[in-house]
């Protein structure tokens, strides 16, 4: 079965705007996003696999068999917006189905997500080690600590707190299989050496306080971009489309209809 798609708006431009979102969340987490871009473009949320109403792909939980899967529900040369692993999966869609993407948009998205000695600002294995093992004890526990890290140097703390719970609980929740995949994906995948090819137009935006996908690593992956640009975004952490949204979808519009 192919991933569930939220049509929440459909705007009467012609342009295409899909959205995937983040480890542990599901497509209306963009729903204040997708109404304010679907003024000028027609807007879709799609569930990864395994979260929201999407169900397991019926092969391995791999980046590459998320990204085929996914590109299958996707237009042709339709604006792909990713955020966290939902960015990483985008990348690797455009990378094997370039024909489905014009424009990228990355949000807190990186090409690697753990440390190494050439990559020194991203977060180290260790905390993902530590969520994998914390999922098989407690998974509500697990999550909940998941999104005390994305508000981490946020302005409004408290409000975004509460939007963030909200939507985790608004939909099914993420089955166990695929949150252990996810979480073996943000460890192990790694993409800097395929940036190159990355031929579509990318904006990158990233929070200022990002504590899991920091500023200084999006300067990094700019000059192995072929077409990149980098913003961003003051006062927010890991989701500057919760907390900035008008800020935010600015950029985007910006982006996609100049």
């Amino acid at each position: 079965m192919p991933p569930n798609i939220h049509t929440l708006t459909s705007g009467t431009g012609n342009e295409q705007i899909s959205l995937l979102h983040g480890w542990g969340f599901n497509g209306t987490i963009w729903e204040e996003t997708a109404r304010a871009l679907a003024n000028r473009a027609s807007v879709n949320c799609i569930d990864l696999p395994g979260h929201g109403q999407s169900p397991m792909p019926l092969d391995n939980y791999t980046i590459k068999v998320l990204a085929d899967t996914i590109a299958k529900t996707l237009p042709e040369q339709g604006n792909v917006i990713g955020w966290s692993l939902g960015g990483m999966i985008a990348m690797q869609i455009a990378l094997r189905h370039p024909e489905k993407i014009k424009r990228l948009i990355l949000v807190g998205s990186v090409a690697r997500f753990v440390r190494d000695d050439d990559w020194r600002y991203a977060i180290s294995a260790e905390v993902l080690q530590e969520f994998s093992a914390s999922l098989k004890n407690d998974l509500q526990e697990t999550l909940q600590r998941f999104i005390a890290l994305q508000l981490m140097g946020s302005d409004e703390n408290r409000i975004i707190l509460r939007k963030l719970r909200e939507l985790m609980n608004s939909n099914a929740a993420p089955q166990p299989a695929a949150l252990q995949g996810g979480l073996k994906i943000l460890q192990d995948v790694d993409l800097r050496d395929q940036l190159p090819q990355l031929k579509q137009p990318t904006l990158m935006i990233f929070g200022k306080r990002d504590t899991l996908s920091r500023p200084q690593t999006g300067r990094q992956m700019l000059p192995l971009l072929p077409d990149a640009r980098l913003e961003i975004i003051d006062g927010t952490g890991h989701a500057p489309f919760l907390s900035h949204n008008q800020r935010f979808t600015n950029l985007i519009e910006q982006f996609i209809h100049e």
